[in-house]
C-alpha cells in the first residue's frame, strides 16, 4: 500500500490536509507498473497539525446518508418509502407531505422550504433545541414543490434524516454514527457537540481579530459534525473501489450514482448526501470523482473521492472557505494520479468562445423578471440581451440596479465583454471569473443558467454551473398589501429570541428591506426578493434553496416578525436609548433587550458586568459588531459608538449593570 501524508499550517488561516492514496487497482488504465493491485489495509490513524478538530459543516450530510444506507443495507429502512413510516410525528399541513421519501431527504428533492437556521451555531454551548423543534417547526410550513420534483439544496431534509437514523437504531445520532461508522474504521477523532470531548483539541476560531468560544453547530444531521482531514480520509475508504465493510457494494454504488432529480436546471449534480458525483477537473481526464464541501461561520472543509483509483484528499480550515479547500483537493489528488498513472494531458477550455450571431427568436420568451441566487430582469434590444441586477443576498444590499449588455455567440453562450456579472452577484478575494449564460427552458420554467471558470491566486481553475435564477410568473399584490409594505421600507427589525451565544448576533443582527424599484409588488430584504402576499406578510420567490416566508404580528404598537427559518425579529420602536449606571434584567420569555447608543453616552468607554447567563453585543450604526463579551480576550471595557445599537441577551433574570 502506498500513502502519502501531507499536513499544513498557514498563518492566514488554520489550515490541514490529508491525503490518502491506497493501492492502485489493477483495472486503472495506463499504469506506470503492471503489478497487480494487493488487498487493502485499513488506514492507519494520522496526525493532525497540533492535533486539532475542525467542524467539517455539510460533509456531515455525508455521514448522514451513509448511516441511513448501513440501516438499509440491514433492511430496517427502504429508501423510497415515506417519511412519515418511519416518524409518524412528522406533518405538515400541505398532504403532499405524505409522499416525501428517504431518498428525497438525501438527494434534496424533497420540496421542504429550506433550514431552520435559528441557534444552528452557538459559541461555548450546547443546546438540543433544533433537534428537539424541527418536527414542530415544519408542523406549520407549506411545500415549495411536489416531493421529488427537482433537487435543490436541502438542510431541513437532513435533520429528519437524523431522526429516522435515532427512530430507526434507538440510538443517539452521536452514538450510532461513532459506533456503526466511526469506531469500526478507526475514525476516533470524529465527533458531535454531545461526544465526550475535551474543547482544547477543537480548532480556534476568530471573529474581528478576537479569539472565539469553542463554536458547535446544533444540526448535527445536516452540519454538526467535527472531525480531522486524517479521519475524513479514513471515512471516505468506504467508497473506494477496494472499501471495508462499513456499506454494501449496492450501497456504496447507489451513494454516489447520480441522484437528482427532476431536470438539471436548478441545482448540483447530487449523490446521496454528495454535491458533486462527477466532478471538474478529474470528468475531463473521463476520471470519476465524488466531492462535498462544508461550510459554516467558522470552518470549511472539503472531501474528494476518487473511488476507483482508491484516492481521496481532505482539507479542513477556520478562516477560508470550501472553494479554496476543493482547489487544494484537486490539485493533491491530480499530482498524485501523476505520480501512479500516466495521466494524459486533458485539453481543458477555460473561456466561452464563438462568433456573435443573432438571438434566436425563442430566447425572447425569456424577457421578465427572475430571482434566485440574485435578483434581475431580463429583457432584448438591437440584438442585445440586457441583465438588469436588482438584489443579491452576498451583498445584502437592497438596491444595486446594476444593467449588463450580454452579446449571443453561436456556440449558444451569451457573454457579457465589458463586465463581469458573477463577481458583482458573489463576489469573492482573490479570483478571476471567465462567464457564460446559457438560456434553458423546461416545460414552464424559464431558467439563466451560469457557466464559469474560476481561476484563484493567479494559479488554481476551477468549473462550476449553477442555476442563476428562474423567471417568476406575472403576480399582482393588494394595493393595501403593497401600501403598508411602503411604509416598512428602510425599517429595521432586530433579533429577538436567540440564543445568547448565538453566531446570528456576529453575522446578521438586524434586517431592513424596501419595494422592489419598478415594481412594488415585490419586497427586497437584506438582497433576498420577497413577494407582497398580504398586508402583513412576504413569501420567498422562485425555484431556488432556502424559501423563506415571512409574518408580522402587531402587538401593543409593536410589531414583531416571523420566519420559517426560525428566526423572531422585533421591530424598532421596541428600542430605547442606553442609560449609564442601570442595571438591565432579561424579563419573563427572555427576549433580547436592544438599545440605541445616543446622546452624551455616545463616544463613550463603558464597562459591563453580567450577573447569571448572557452576553452583550455593541454594534456601530450601520451593524457590524464590535465588541461583545463573547471574545475570550475581552478587555471588560467597551467604547459605546454613537448611532449603534447595544443587545442583551441571555436567560431569564440575568443582569447587565452598565459602569
Amino acid at each position: 500500500m502506498k500513502k502519502l501524508y501531507l499536513q499544513a499550517f498557514i498563518s492566514l488561516f488554520s489550515l490541514l490536509i490529508g491525503f490518502m492514496l491506497l493501492s492502485i487497482p489493477s483495472s486503472a488504465q495506463n499504469s506506470k507498473d503492471n503489478a497487480p493491485a494487493t488487498e487493502p489495509t485499513a488506514p492507519e490513524a494520522l496526525l493532525t497539525a497540533e492535533n486539532k478538530i475542525y467542524g467539517i459543516g455539510s460533509i456531515s450530510k455525508t455521514v448522514t446518508a451513509t448511516a441511513i444506507l448501513k440501516l438499509a443495507d440491514q433492511g430496517l429502512i427502504e429508501l423510497d418509502s415515506p417519511v412519515s413510516g418511519y416518524l409518524p410525528q412528522f406533518t405538515m399541513p400541505d398532504e403532499r407531505y405524505k409522499k416525501i421519501t428517504v431518498r428525497m431527504l438525501l438527494n434534496h428533492s424533497s420540496g421542504l422550504l429550506g433550514s431552520l437556521y435559528s441557534n444552528s451555531d452557538l459559541y461555548g454551548c450546547i443546546d438540543n433545541s433544533n433537534h428537539d423543534r424541527i418536527l414542530e417547526h415544519l408542523s406549520t410550513q407549506r411545500l415549495k414543490a411536489d416531493p421529488g420534483e427537482y433537487s435543490v439544496y436541502s438542510n431541513d431534509s437532513f435533520q429528519l434524516a437524523e431522526l429516522i437514523i435515532e427512530a430507526v437504531s434507538g440510538l443517539s445520532y452521536t452514538d450510532y454514527i461513532t459506533r456503526h461508522i466511526m469506531d469500526p474504521l478507526g475514525a476516533n477523532d470524529t465527533i458531535t457537540m454531545h461526544s465526550d470531548l475535551d474543547k482544547s483539541d477543537i480548532a480556534d476560531t476568530y471573529k474581528n481579530n478576537r479569539l472565539m468560544p469553542t463554536v458547535m453547530t446544533t444540526t448535527l444531521g445536516d452540519g454538526g459534525i467535527l472531525s480531522t482531514a486524517a479521519d475524513l480520509c479514513t471515512f471516505s475508504t468506504i467508497f473506494m473501489k477496494d472499501h471495508h465493510s462499513i456499506l454494501s457494494g449496492a450501497s456504496v454504488a447507489e451513494s454516489i450514482k447520480e441522484q437528482a432529480a427532476g431536470p438539471h436546471i436548478y441545482d448540483g449534480n447530487y449523490g446521496l448526501g454528495w454535491d458533486e458525483v462527477n466532478a471538474y477537473p478529474f470528468n475531463t481526464y473521463d476520471i470519476k470523482a465524488v466531492k462535498k464541501g462544508g461550510d459554516t461561520d467558522n470552518y470549511h472543509a472539503m472531501l474528494t473521492v476518487l473511488p476507483d483509483y482508491n484516492m481521496s484528499a481532505a482539507v479542513v480550515s477556520s478562516g477560508g472557505s470550501s472553494a479554496y479547500a476543493s482547489l487544494l483537493s484537486n490539485e493533491l489528488l491530480l499530482s498524485a494520479l501523476n505520480s501512479t498513472i500516466d495521466l494524459q494531458e486533458s485539453a481543458q477550455e477555460t473561456s466561452f468562445s464563438g462568433e456573435a450571431a443573432a438571438i434566436p427568436d425563442e430566447y425572447l420568451e425569456f424577457t421578465g423578471l427572475y430571482n434566485g441566487t440574485a435578483s434581475f430582469a431580463l429583457d432584448y434590444k438591437n440584438n442585445k440581451m440586457y441583465l438588469t441586477l436588482y438584489s443579491t443576498p452576498a451583498l445584502s444590499n437592497n438596491k444595486i440596479k446594476k444593467s449588463f449588455e450580454l452579446t449571443y455567440l453561436d456556440s449558444g453562450y451569451f457573454v457579457c465583454k465589458d463586465d463581469n456579472i458573477l463577481n458583482t452577484i458573489m463576489p469573492a478575494s482573490q479570483r478571476y471569473i471567465t462567464e457564460g449564460f446559457r438560456l434553458i427552458k423546461n416545460g414552464d420554467t424559464y431558467a439563466v443558467q451560469a457557466e464559469y471558470y474560476a481561476k484563484y491566486f493567479g494559479v488554481s481553475t476551477d468549473f462550476s454551473s449553477l442555476t442563476l435564477a428562474t423567471k417568476l410568473d406575472d403576480f399582482q399584490a393588494a394595493g393595501q398589501a403593497k401600501t403598508a409594505w411602503k411604509s416598512r421600507s428602510n425599517k429595521k427589525y432586530f433579533l429577538l429570541d436567540e440564543h445568547y451565544a448565538s453566531a446570528s448576533y456576529i453575522s446578521q443582527p438586524y434586517i431592513e428591506g424596501e419595494i422592489l424599484d419598478n415594481n412594488e409588488n415585490y419586497f427586497v430584504i437584506n438582497g433576498s426578493l420577497y413577494a407582497i402576499t398580504g398586508k402583513d406578510s412576504l413569501s420567498n420567490v422562485g425555484k431556488k434553496r432556502d424559501i423563506v416566508d415571512i409574518n408580522i404580528t402587531p402587538k401593543d404598537k409593536i410589531e414583531y416578525l416571523s420566519a420559517t427559518s426560525g428566526f423572531q425579529y422585533v421591530g424598532e420602536e421596541y428600542l430605547s436609548d442606553l442609560k449609564l449606571n442601570q442595571t438591565y434584567t432579561i424579563q419573563t420569555g427572555g427576549f433580547t433587550q436592544w438599545y440605541r447608543i445616543a446622546g452624551s453616552i455616545a463616544g463613550t468607554y463603558t464597562s459591563i458586568e453580567i450577573s447569571g447567563e448572557g452576553s452583550y453585543f455593541i454594534y456601530n450604526q450601520y451593524g457590524a459588531l464590535i465588541d461583545s463579551s463573547l471574545f475570550m480576550n475581552d478587555t471588560m471595557t467597551s467604547y459605546l459608538i454613537e448611532d449603534g445599537y447595544i443587545a442583551f441577551a441571555g436567560k431569564q433574570e440575568t443582569e447587565f449593570k452598565i459602569k
